[in-house]
């Protein structure tokens, strides 16, 4: 009878795709791709990131009903696009080394899952946490001016929501949106033979970013 009993419990699960195991442990990977103000080149809030990619890991709790405890921790990385510092100097090109904004994103909230069909499952998150972020290191050149500025690190409030597919109680592929706005200070430096300028303040930067990924559980 015991016997019996399993088989059927064993079969339910697997019509269902209920997930059984209680804490799921999920790493992924994939696309930071920015958005709005973190994308632009010109403009007052413009942070020139470019298209990067992402890492990271989740802890999930599930209770009951589809529900789970989620905590994720995502890193992006998003290098600079020079048209921002040619807008920022006032000049046609410019060469040197340009560095990348890097976002890390603890964030904790709740999952849920629904079964559509055998094996496969729609999910839905909400999420609040912190934005970490480190602004570029950049020394390029135009002609005979040199323009630096160091990296930079604060952090901020940050909150995102996304959804995707888990397939077989393993394999997701999803989309995550986060945003968070962050206030940096910032020291510019302009050169030339008999010339040195140094620019100095803080900056508000609007960061938001899609991650699309695909992980494995």
């Amino acid at each position: 009878t015991l016997t019996v009993l399993a088989l059927l419990f064993q079969t339910g699960t697997a019509q269902t795709g209920l997930v059984t195991n209680r804490i799921n442990v999920q790493v992924f990977g994939g696309l930071a791709i920015p958005t709005a103000d973190f994308a632009s080149t010109s403009g007052e809030d413009a942070g020139g990131a470019q298209t990067g990619f992402v890492v990271g890991g989740e802890l999930g709790l599930n209770f009951v009903g589809g529900l789970a405890w989620w905590n994720t921790v995502a890193v992006s990385f998003n290098s600079l696009n020079e048209e921002l510092v040619e807008d920022l100097a006032g000049v046609t090109s410019v060469s040197g080394d340009l560095g990348s904004w890097t976002t890390i994103w603890p964030m904790t909230g709740l999952k849920y899952t629904s079964w559509v069909a055998p094996g496969v499952a729609i999910y839905a998150t909400g999420q609040v946490g912190l934005l970490l972020g480190s602004s570029p290191e950049v020394s390029v050149s135009s002609g005979v001016f040199r323009y630096s500025s160091k990296s930079s690190s604060s952090s901020a409030f940050a909150y995102g929501f996304g959804g995707g597919v888990l397939v077989a109680n393993r394999f997701t592929a999803g989309v995550r949106y986060l945003t968070g706005q962050p206030e940096y200070d910032i020291e510019i430096k302009a050169s030339a033979p008999g010339f040195t300028s140094t620019t100095t303040g803080k900056i508000d930067q609007p960061t938001s970013i899609f991650q699309l990924t695909v992980g494995v559980m």
